[in-house]
């Protein structure tokens, strides 16, 4: 499986929030688990089952991209991303 992080450039805000669901995924012993940057005009090359990204970037992504798209409030708040990454991780069966 692979998720992959989505800001504006892909070398800002989508680090910390890769660094934060590695860490995640780490405590909860899913190894298998990929996790990538990506800046939002490259997106629509990146083939991934799981997007994470902000409210703000959401709105420009591809439709088709959208239903795999996670929106996260805030890239550092550990607790948000491990409700959401868990919700999704569990919707897809992993």
């Amino acid at each position: 499986m692979k998720i992959c992080a989505v800001c504006g450039f892909g070398v800002g805000s989508s680090v910390i929030a890769k660094m934060n669901i590695d860490s995640i995924l780490a405590q909860e012993g899913k190894d298998d688990i990929e996790v990538e940057t990506v800046d939002l005009g490259s997106v629509t090359g990146v083939d991934a089952d799981v997007f994470f990204t902000t409210n703000e970037l959401f709105d420009n992504f591809p439709d088709e991209l959208k239903p795999k798209t996670v929106v996260l409030d805030n890239f550092v708040d550990l607790a948000s991303i491990k409700e959401k990454l868990d919700e999704k991780l569990a919707e897809l069966g992993a």
